[in-house]
């Protein structure tokens, strides 16, 4: 009798095993500037099989992202900004930020060709909520239309070829563009420039005894070949745990 409970009892947990749900870690973000999410998807998910059975979903429109975050016991990697917005309503807890130079934060931009006023069409990938408010911000009783492009590289090439006179970016953003169109770059000048927020965030909505290993998951990335390469496919040198001062700031934003 005991043998067949011991049976039974060990067939229950093969089943647990085999038809568990992996545990779903989402990406949505557009300052990461990734153009292959086939290749990050498949790297993510070579890194993350050292660690156990997950699920790495990236996504490229806003809108669809959110509705699977009402899913629990999920890892979600998205922007600082966009993590403000929605942490309440989803109950997200940011557990680590991405680094670059040794810095946790970047700024944002406006940039645009020389001698312009402040008026026309500017591009950007942030919400039109959130470019709203920084613009007006940043500039005073401006008369600028927000249009939003996919990615902030593309907000910076359509500067370039005049679909836009200016482009609301990372300063990160601008950066790349030095590097793969310097031309371009060159005949761009920063209007303006905002306070320092922080780069992407790793937010978890786990249980409590899942709390643990979503700082687990990201903390090595940077001394693991694959997690090596998911860095350089997201732009980024490092990832790396908030503190709790850190955690304060996001929120009421970095001084």
């Amino acid at each position: 009798m005991v043998k067949i409970k011991y049976l039974i009892f060990l067939i229950f947990l093969l089943s647990n095993t085999l038809f568990a749900e992996p545990k779903k870690i989402y990406f949505y973000t557009t300052e990461a500037n990734v153009n292959d999410f086939k290749s990050l998807k498949v790297t993510f998910e070579q890194y993350l099989s050292q660690y156990g059975d997950y699920d790495f979903q990236p996504f490229n429109k806003k809108e669809i992202f959110e509705q699977f975050l009402k899913n629990q016991d999920i890892i979600v990697i998205l922007s600082s900004w966009h993590y403000k917005q929605i942490a309440k309503k989803y109950d997200l807890e940011a557990k680590l930020v991405a680094l670059k130079r040794e810095s946790m934060t970047d700024t944002k931009i406006i940039v645009g060709k020389k001698g312009l006023q402040f008026d026309g069409t500017i591009t950007t990938t942030y919400s039109q909520d959130y470019s709203r408010k920084l613009i007006d911000t940043l500039i005073e009783n401006n008369n600028l239309n927000i249009l939003n492009v996919p990615k902030e590289i593309d907000a910076l090439m359509s500067v370039g070829f005049g679909l836009s006179k200016f482009a609301l970016v990372s300063k990160d953003s601008f950066e790349l563009l030095k590097n793969v169109n310097g031309f371009l770059a060159k005949q761009m000048i920063i209007y303006k420039e905002s306070k320092p927020n922080f780069r992407m965030l790793i937010a978890s909505k786990l249980k409590n005894q899942y709390s643990k290993e979503c700082i687990n998951l990201f903390k090595s990335m940077n001394s693991d070949l694959y997690g090596k390469k998911i860095l350089n496919l997201l732009g980024i040198d490092d990832i790396v745990i908030l503190t709790k001062n850190d955690y304060n700031k996001i929120l009421g934003g970095v001084k």
